[in-house]
C-alpha cells in the first residue's frame, strides 16, 4: 500500500528519476511514478505539486550527481583534450557496466520530449547545454594556447558544436547501446576536435 505522502523528499525524487530515465518524461505517467516510489498521488502532489515539479527536481538531482561526477573532470583548471577522452570514457564504461545502459541520458533524452511552454524545464535543459559548451570551451581555450590557430569565434563555434554533438551522442545511446559503437562516435569527435586546433 503506498503511503500517502513521501517520507524523505531526497528518496522519492531518487525514485522517480528512475522512473522518468527509463520511459521518458511523456511516457512516466503519474501511475508509474505512484507505482516506482511507493508514494501515492496525492502524496507526490503534496510533496512537490505534481509530475512537471517532480520531473525538474529529478534533472536537478541528475545534474548535481550524475553529470558532474562524468564531466566534472573537464570543469577543473587546466583541463584538456585529456580530461575530455576521461569523460567520454567515462560516460561508456559506466553505461557498458550498468543494466539497462540503453536508458541513455535523461537529459538528452529529455530534449525532445518538454513543451516549448514548459520555461522552467527548458531553462534547466539550456543551462545543462551551456555548462556542456563553457566545459568545451575552456578546453579548446587551452589547446589552442600553444599554435594560436583558433580564433575566439572559432573556439565558440566549435564549442556548441562539440557539445550538440556529445547531447546527440548520449541520446544515440538510449537505443544503440554497443559501446564499441558509441566509442568509436567519441574518437572521432576527438580526432576532429584536434585536427581544428592543429
Amino acid at each position: 500500500m503506498p503511503r500517502a505522502k513521501s517520507e524523505n523528499r531526497s528518496d522519492l525524487v531518487d525514485s522517480a528519476l528512475v522512473a522518468f530515465w527509463k520511459g521518458g518524461y511523456c511516457a512516466t505517467s503519474m501511475g508509474d511514478l505512484v507505482k516506482q516510489t511507493g508514494v501515492s498521488r496525492s502524496g507526490i502532489y503534496a510533496d512537490f505539486g505534481g509530475k512537471d515539479d517532480l520531473f525538474r527536481a529529478c534533472l536537478e538531482r541528475y545534474r548535481d550527481e550524475t553529470v558532474t561526477q562524468a564531466f566534472g573532470v573537464v570543469e577543473q583548471d587546466g583541463a584538456g583534450f585529456e580530461a575530455l577522452e576521461q569523460y567520454f570514457k567515462t560516460i561508456i564504461t559506466t553505461s557498458a557496466a550498468v543494466e539497462g545502459a540503453d536508458i541513455g541520458c535523461l537529459i538528452a533524452n529529455s530534449l525532445g520530449q518538454v513543451s516549448p511552454d514548459d520555461r522552467k524545464t527548458l531553462a534547466l535543459l539550456d543551462a545543462h547545454a551551456a555548462r556542456l559548451t563553457a566545459g568545451f570551451k575552456a578546453v579548446l581555450r587551452l589547446e589552442n594556447q600553444a599554435k594560436g590557430k583558433l580564433t575566439e569565434t572559432e573556439i565558440d563555434a566549435l564549442a556548441s558544436f562539440a557539445m550538440i554533438s556529445v547531447q546527440g551522442l548520449w541520446g544515440y545511446m538510449r537505443n544503440k547501446a554497443e559501446p564499441e559503437i558509441i566509442r568509436q562516435h567519441a574518437d572521432t569527435l576527438m580526432e576532429m576536435l584536434r585536427s581544428r586546433v592543429g
